[in-house]
C-alpha cells in the first residue's frame, strides 16, 4: 500500500475536483479534516457546501437529519455553517434506515450542486465495520459518485469498503492518516450531545395543530384506506379486549391503532376474523414524543416537530415546533423520541 498522503496534499487534490466524500471510523478526525478542507477551499476562492450525513452526531442541522451547510467564511466548527438544506431520516442511527440515509445524502448533494456550489464535501458517520458499515458506505459511494474519496484509517479497517473501487478511475481514493488522537467520547456522552443539540434546536418552539385533511401524513400511511365503521371497530375492540382508536383497510391489509401494542395472538385473532388479512398495528407509544420531519410543499424538510397528541377520528396532529404552521405541507413521523427537559 502506498504511503498516506498528508492532509495538505489531500486539500490540494480536492481543489481540482467537485464532490469529495470523507469516510472513516469514529474518532479518526473526519470532522476536523472536513473543517480544514472547507476552510482551505474557501481560501482558494471556491463556494463550499458541506453535507453532514452523521445522523447521531450532526453538526449541520439537528440529529435525525442529513444537513447541507454553506461555508461562506472561515469556520472553527461545521456547526457555524449556514443551514440551507435538510432531509429527515427519523432516526439517529442508519441501522434500519439505510435507504432514507443514502437517499437523504444524495438529495443534499444534488441540492448543493443545484445551488451552484463549486465544491461539495460529504462528511459521514463512523459506521464502517461489518456488513452494515460496508453496505452503507458502498451504497453512498455508488449513488453519490464522488470524484474523490478520502479515507481516514488507522490501519486497514476500511479496506473492505474500498476494495471494489481499486481498479476504477472514479472515484479516486486517497488513504489518509487519522487526525491527532483525542479523547474518545463514550456512548453516554454522545447521547447527551444529541439531547443538548435537540434542546437548543427546540428553544422557543410553540404548539401547532395540523389538520391532516390538509397536511399530508407521509409516514405512517394513515387515512388513505377505507375506514372501518364504528360497529366494526366495536367488534374488534371486544375481540381484542382493548380499545381500537383507528382502523382502516387497504386491499388485503388492515391497519389498527391501539393504546398498547397488540400481542401476536391478538394479531392472529384479527387476521382470522377478517379473512386472513395482513394486520399492521401502531400503538400510541409509537407517536407520543416522536420526532417528526416537517416538509414544505416543495417536498423539502423545513424543520422538526415533537408529536404531542394525535386525534385519529378528527385527523388532527399536535406538534411542538419552531416552524410556522403555514410552511408545513407534509409530515413524516420518525422512530426517534425526544422529551425536552
Amino acid at each position: 500500500m502506498t504511503p498516506d498522503p498528508s492532509w495538505e496534499q489531500a486539500f490540494r487534490r480536492a481543489a481540482e475536483v467537485r464532490v469529495i466524500l470523507i469516510i472513516g471510523e469514529t474518532d479518526t478526525g473526519k470532522t476536523s479534516f472536513t473543517t480544514g478542507l472547507a476552510n482551505s477551499l474557501l481560501a482558494r476562492g471556491f463556494r463550499v457546501g458541506v453535507v453532514d450525513a452523521d445522523l447521531g452526531q450532526s453538526d449541520i442541522g439537528p440529529p435525525t437529519t442529513v444537513g447541507l451547510g454553506l461555508i461562506s467564511q472561515p469556520v472553527e466548527r461545521l456547526g457555524e455553517a449556514e443551514v440551507v438544506g435538510l432531509y429527515f431520516v427519523g432516526s439517529t442511527s442508519p441501522q434500519g434506515h439505510l435507504l432514507p440515509t443514502v437517499i437523504g445524502t444524495k438529495r443534499m448533494v444534488e441540492k448543493a450542486l443545484a445551488l451552484g456550489l463549486d465544491r461539495v464535501l460529504v462528511d459521514t458517520s463512523g459506521l464502517v465495520q461489518g456488513e452494515l458499515g460496508r453496505t452503507l458506505k458502498q451504497h453512498k459511494i455508488d449513488l453519490i459518485a464522488p470524484d474523490l474519496l478520502c479515507c481516514l484509517q488507522r490501519s486497514d479497517e476500511c479496506e473492505h469498503v474500498l476494495k471494489p473501487y481499486a481498479a476504477g478511475r472514479r472515484p479516486e481514493v486517497l488513504r489518509l492518516a487519522p487526525g491527532p488522537a483525542g479523547r474518545k467520547r463514550s456512548q453516554e456522552e454522545r447521547r447527551q450531545h444529541r439531547e443538548r443539540t435537540l434542546q437548543a434546536y427546540f428553544h422557543g418552539a410553540r404548539t401547532v395543530h395540523l389538520d391532516l385533511t390538509r397536511v399530508v401524513l407521509k409516514h405512517p400511511t394513515l387515512f388513505v384506506g377505507q375506514p372501518l365503521h364504528s360497529r366494526q371497530m366495536e367488534e374488534l375492540s371486544g375481540l381484542l379486549d382493548d380499545m381500537v382508536l383507528w382502523a382502516e383497510r387497504w386491499g388485503s391489509e388492515l391497519l389498527l391503532v391501539t393504546p398498547d401494542p397488540l400481542k401476536e395472538v391478538q394479531l392472529r385473532q384479527v387476521a382470522r376474523r377478517l379473512d386472513e388479512c395482513l394486520v399492521v398495528n401502531y400503538s400510541l407509544d409509537d407517536f407520543q414524543g416522536a420526532l417528526a420531519g416537517l416538509d414544505s410543499a416543495e417536498r423539502e424538510t423545513v424543520g422538526l416537530g415533537i408529536v404531542r397528541s394525535f386525534d385519529f377520528a378528527k385527523q388532527l396532529l399536535v406538534v411542538e415546533t419552531v416552524v410556522p404552521e403555514a410552511a408545513i405541507a407534509a409530515v413524516t413521523i420518525g422512530r426517534q423520541k425526544f422529551r425536552p427537559s
